[in-house]
């Protein structure tokens, strides 16, 4: 991307290449076409003559109108005076192209210029060349421009998605903590030991849109130890994992954030506690992690929780409508499923 705020442009990459030889290699066609059609005689050395002034002083004079552009910040200017700009550049540089063909056709005759038949039509081609290049630059610009911004705004709303996540998930542990402090502090002690381990992992995370899943199941094994600290008994977990599954990438917190939801509204109400199973599987090119737990869905249980909500707008940003978060009642249990793309940790 070139920045605006930068008067050097970045170095061009090879699709601005690409995009250079195919414009110009087609105008050059263009215009041997009609010399092979209406000259009379012709000679190598008009064809060669054509390839430079027609083909290679353009690709370098726009290479160095880009420069000019980005050096007096016309990305910056109002639509009127960069039009007004753009439109005098395409006409000096084509007046330099079209004087360039009268120069070597004077050469050969000891002058510095000759005029040359159909020279105003050449001059009107060379606008509209260079007209057109000014055009089709500033569109595919514009659409980078404007793809940069969008990755920029989704950058900071999951940064500020994931900054929302470790307050919320922060507090419900503390309130866990609270709890046993005056009943049992050795276990309180366990307690903060095991969050600073996830809080750790938490912050380290946060440096990337997403982790291999066998990071997040050792976080998902340090959460469920602590929560173990103060359920105890009343909480068992059952996992059934691929071993190809665990190459593939997730979001950060994202499985931890379903097993929290499921102790936190399947197991922690009941008194006899109950079994959380996460299982992890990699089906036609797709990640599918599944949690289930004790309970029924209330009438608005699909949309409650704030982890649940921050995880389908974390998914929606990661990756649009390739990734979903649903929560359906399977016969008196709660089994929430999310399905990836897949991608491979290397």
């Amino acid at each position: 991307m070139e920045s605006n705020a930068d008067s050097r442009p970045l170095k061009p990459g090879p699709l601005y290449w690409i995009y250079q030889a195919a414009g110009w290699g087609g105008y050059v066609t263009y215009v041997l076409i009609f010399y092979f059609v209406f000259a009379r005689p012709r000679r190598v050395s008009d064809v060669v003559e054509i390839v430079l002034i027609a083909g290679v002083l353009p690709v370098v004079m726009t290479h160095g109108l880009r420069r000019w552009m980005f050096t007096h910040r016309w990305a910056g200017l109002r639509e009127w005076p960069r039009k007004v700009r753009q439109s005098a550049s395409a006409l000096l540089l084509a007046v330099v192209c079209t004087f360039s063909i009268g120069v070597t056709a004077g050469i050969p005759q000891g002058r510095v210029w000759v005029p040359t038949e159909g020279m105003w039509w050449t001059l009107f081609a060379y606008v509209v060349a260079f007209g057109g290049w000014l055009f089709a630059y500033e569109r595919v610009h514009a659409h980078r421009s404007h793809q940069q911004l969008e990755i920029v705004a989704r950058e900071a709303q999951l940064r500020a998605l994931r900054a929302q996540l470790n307050p919320h998930f922060l507090f419900n542990s503390l309130n866990s903590v609270r709890s046993l402090i005056s009943e049992n502090p050795q276990r309180a002690a366990t307690m903060v030991t095991g969050l600073a381990d996830i809080l750790r992992y938490s912050l380290a995370s946060d440096r990337h849109d997403t982790v291999a899943l066998a990071d997040e199941m050792a976080i998902v094994d340090e959460y469920v130890g602590l929560e173990r600290t103060r359920l105890e008994d009343r909480l068992r977990v059952e996992q059934v994992v691929e071993p190809s599954a665990l190459r593939a990438r997730v979001p950060p917190m994202l499985v931890q954030t379903l097993v929290e939801n499921a102790v936190k509204h399947g197991i922690a109400p009941l008194p006899r506690g109950g079994l959380v199973r996460l299982e992890a599987r990699v089906t036609d090119g797709r990640v599918e992690i599944i949690v289930t737990n004790p309970g029924r869905l209330g009438p608005a249980a699909g949309d409650r929780g704030f982890g649940l909500r921050n995880t389908r707008e974390r998914l929606r940003l990661l990756y649009g409508d390739l990734a979903s978060l649903t929560l359906r009642d399977d016969s008196g249990q709660t089994t929430a499923v999310v399905t990836l793309p897949l991608e491979m940790t290397a």
